[in-house]
This record gives C-alpha cells, sequence and structure tokens, in this order.
C-alpha cells in the first residue's frame, strides 16, 4: 500500500515506486518521476512534488514534513540522489539540467525558500541549509538572532566537494565556490567571482568555467582549451532583466501551494533572461 495513516492529526503517506502516486489523498505528485530505490515521505497534507520529464529518483529520500510545501525537480540528463526534507510553506526548486554528485543534503525548513538555477555543476558532500536546528538569543535584548532565511542560488555556479551553504546565501551566476568551503549566513556572493576558505573569501573577481572536464584531456587539449574567447558565461546587472531576490522571495511567501507552483513555472522556466540572477 502507498497510503499509511496513524491518527486524524498525524497523516502520512509514502510513495516508493510510480505505481503507488495515484494512491496519494492528502498530497501530490505531479509528473511521473522513474524511481529507484527511492522513497518520497508526505508527514502533512496540501503538499507537491512536481517533476518535469526525466526526472531519475535514484538513492533519493524526499520528506515533506509539515503542510503546504513545494518541490520542484526540472529535467536533468544525470539522476536526482538526493536527501531532501522540506517542512511547512516552503519551496525548493531546482532548475534544468544541473550536475548532481551524490550526496547532497538539502533542508529547507521555516517557511523559507531554496532556489537553484540551470547548468550548476553541485559537488559531492554539499549542505544546504535555510535554518539551524535550534534558536539562538542574544543575552541583552532577548532576542533571536539566527532566524531561518531563504537560498538561491543563480545560474552556471559551480560548488565544489563539501560545501555548506547557509541559511540567507545568495550566490550569483558565474561563480565558484571552492572544495571545503563554508559560506557563513547571510552572505551575498558576486557573479564570477571565485571564493573559498572557512568562511568563504573572495579570491577572484571577473572570471567564468565551462564544464569541460579536463581529467581526460589530452596535451593537445590542454594546449586547445588554454584560451576561450567568448563571453557566453560572464553575467551583468541588467534593469528590467536582473530578478530582485528580495521581492521574489517576499511573493512567495504570500502564496499557497498551487500559487507558488504557477509563480514558479512563470518567472524561472518561462524567464530564460540570461542576467536573471546577477549580482
Amino acid at each position: 500500500m502507498a497510503v499509511y495513516k496513524y491518527c486524524i492529526c498525524d497523516i502520512m503517506e509514502v510513495v516508493s515506486n510510480r505505481d503507488e502516486i495515484s494512491s496519494l489523498n492528502d498530497n501530490k505528485i505531479k509528473g511521473n518521476p522513474k524511481m529507484e530505490y527511492s522513497k518520497i515521505t508526505f508527514a502533512g497534507k496540501n503538499n507537491i512534488l512536481f517533476c518535469e520529464n526525466n526526472v531519475n529518483l535514484v538513492h533519493c529520500n524526499i520528506v515533506f514534513k509539515g503542510n503546504d510545501s513545494l518541490i520542484y525537480l526540472s529535467s536533468c540528463k544525470g539522476n536526482y540522489s538526493l536527501n531532501m526534507q522540506v517542512v511547512h510553506d516552503s519551496v525548493i526548486y531546482i532548475g534544468r539540467n544541473n550536475d548532481l554528485i551524490a550526496p547532497i543534503n538539502i533542508n529547507v525548513q521555516e517557511h523559507q525558500n531554496l532556489i537553484i538555477g540551470e547548468d550548476c555543476s553541485i559537488g559531492s558532500n554539499t549542505n544546504i541549509r535555510t535554518g539551524d536546528a535550534h534558536i539562538i538569543y542574544d543575552e541583552q535584548s532577548k532576542t533571536r538572532f539566527n532566524k531561518g532565511a531563504s537560498v538561491y542560488i543563480g545560474d552556471h555556479v559551480w560548488l565544489g566537494h563539501q560545501i555548506y551553504v547557509d541559511k540567507g546565501v545568495i550566490i550569483g551566476s558565474g561563480s565558484v565556490i571552492e572544495n571545503n568551503s563554508y559560506i557563513a549566513s547571510n552572505s551575498i556572493l558576486k557573479s564570477n567571482s571565485v571564493y573559498q576558505g572557512n568562511p568563504a573569501k573572495l579570491i577572484k573577481e571577473n572570471v567564468f568555467f565551462t564544464k569541460d572536464y579536463v581529467a581526460k584531456f589530452t596535451k593537445e587539449d590542454s594546449r586547445v582549451y588554454d584560451t576561450y574567447s567568448s563571453r557566453i558565461f560572464m553575467y551583468d546587472t541588467v534593469e528590467g532583466e536582473t530578478l530582485d531576490i528580495q521581492k521574489v522571495d517576499n511573493l512567495l511567501s504570500k502564496f499557497e501551494v498551487d500559487e507558488k507552483l504557477d509563480f514558479i513555472q512563470k518567472l524561472f522556466i518561462q524567464n530564460k533572461r540570461h542576467n536573471r540572477f546577477s549580482i
């Protein structure tokens, strides 16, 4: 059986193969993802998992905790092998044609959002969170200072292996984050720049990368690729084209889950403007 219910106040629905999708009552899976050694758990209601064509879930664990959240998985040449948890009124959007190297851990909570653009490379043991596990208060003011915040990662971003992306981080398109780096809370990383360290610091500006795999290069390949004259991977802030990230986040927080899906499709799927995530 695809559906398991424990009590009226605690709804649990579990899908481990495509045949069980039609058995869902309180949540929705839109699309027909391939599933191998994967599980989708809904501990709540009115949640949506939207899968475009060519979505393959392999050794993937997706957990919805609470209600009214959306996960949008775009077409991908490879597999989605993620440990992903989303909690209450949150959105995870992963754009098209990203290279995702397992394992990758994603935790989106406190009614925040994670937006990842297209054509990114995300290395193994990457962790992305929109909030901490516990609350920290300032002793003098008695107010909390570690509130959750959404994470936005632009187009054609390269996150190396063992990267930790903390809450509130915004990474502009074309950026490179070197291996073993920690991106501290609320950091804003400029487009076409290299960052490295703990915490990650700016190493070099005005750079770009291609996804050519150098491990297979011959000596002749290395010589040929010593220069690259195109600006196709450079990103600029352009009025009327570059998105206002804070405005986008505020709008997402106001919508019902079906409205969030419609908004995501119009803003990120139909909007292919090159400089949309420039910083």
